[in-house]
């Protein structure tokens, strides 16, 4: 029987070292041929309220090691508020604090459907986790200073990856909220066994730092050209939190994508939302400002096949965006723990087979 699989259930049966490891042989087999992707894609409606979209994300992959496809999808409102003296985006389902994000994960040897997931804790883990790897391969092998902007969620998964692939001894963090970063200080403090400092700005938690992760909700630039240093491995979350004067600065970008994210509108060319969701044509531009032979795919440097820093001075950067190969690895792995562990709740097959053909 399928089974559903919530985001506490989920906490109990994925770690960081797990959640890298079979995403890992999902990016190599990815690289190989045989893992596939259809391309992330969103479509926006607008409401009556003219600050307030709704948005409709889905993303698909198929492994064949695993013998799986999974679908994640995500149903939000969305808008753009001025908060601490920038735009950001503020999502939500049914009401501000709820959100929904599924993933529906299916066996390729009969078609049947496996498991339901709450996607909350494994979005969160799987961002974090491909850039881990991409920072095994990037990042200084003697970095150990993280300064990360942001304070949430994926910048705290961030913080676990790091401290897994580097010997992190200082971590800076900046968010605008006070309270915020000062509760991620002690809180990650606590569980990485290092010292980790608030700051007062985002120049400081940047200078001196050898790892450098953008993970905010800002719509626009987080992180400027001027402020990189020699050597640093960067990472962003969101396409748009480099500023535009960075890229000529970059000696090596890998990334990790399905493709530029398609758009779709209920609405004509001459009414957009303020903030996409996804890569860009525009954003594709600015990468192109670095040279060709130092642009790879992070398959590409797991298998060996390109080179994720060749010297110390390199300024690199890695950035990601979501796929269905990685929804459809983590969630296999997580489905078989919960079967060996007894957790999650059967749900009967036959509410979702039927005996009317298509």
């Amino acid at each position: 029987m399928p089974l559903l699989i919530n985001n506490k259930e989920t906490e109990q049966l994925l770690d960081m070292t797990a959640c890298m490891d079979v995403l890992e042989a999902a990016f190599k087999e990815e690289g190989l041929g045989w893992a596939t992707n259809r391309t992330k894609s969103n479509i926006s409606v607008p409401t009556d309220d003219p600050n307030l979209w709704y948005r409709y994300c889905s993303m698909e992959g198929g492994i064949k090691s695993l013998g799986v496809v999974a679908i994640r999808i995500k149903t939000d409102m969305y808008s753009w508020p001025f908060l601490h003296g920038r735009r950001r985006e503020i999502k939500y389902c049914g009401a501000p604090g709820n959100f929904c994000g599924l993933i529906l994960l299916f066996s390729t040897k009969n078609g049947e459907p496996l498991a339901l997931l709450n996607d909350g804790y494994i979005q969160h883990m799987r961002v974090a986790a491909t850039a881990g790897l991409a920072a095994r391969y990037m990042a200084r092998q003697e970095s150990t200073v993280l300064g990360i902007l942001g304070s949430g969620g994926m910048a705290r998964t961030h913080a676990l990856a790091y401290a897994l692939v580097r010997p992190l001894v200082r971590i800076k963090v900046y968010s605008p909220n006070p309270q915020h970063r000062n509760e991620f200080a002690k809180e990650m403090s606590k569980t990485l066994g290092v010292d980790v400092v608030p700051m007062e700005n985002p120049e400081s938690a940047v200078k001196g730092s050898d790892i450098v992760a953008v993970c905010t909700d800002a719509v626009g630039p987080a992180l400027s050209g001027t402020h990189l240093e020699p050597g640093m491995h960067l990472t962003t979350v969101r396409e748009t939190e480099l500023a535009e004067d960075a890229y000529p600065c970059i000696s090596r970008f890998v990334e990790y994508r399905a493709g530029i994210c398609e758009q779709h509108y209920a609405t004509p060319e001459s009414h957009r939302p303020p903030s996409l969701g996804g890569s860009t044509e525009e954003w594709r531009r600015l990468v192109e400002l670095i040279p060709s032979n130092r642009r790879h795919t992070l398959s590409a440097v797991l298998l060996g096949r390109a080179k994720g820093r060749e010297d110390d001075r390199e300024t690199n950067l890695f950035s990601s965006e979501g796929s269905g190969v990685q929804f459809a690895a983590v969630a296999w792995k997580i489905y078989e723990k919960a079967r060996n562990r007894g957790l999650g709740r059967d749900l009967p097959l036959e509410w979702f087979l039927q005996d009317v053909r298509d």
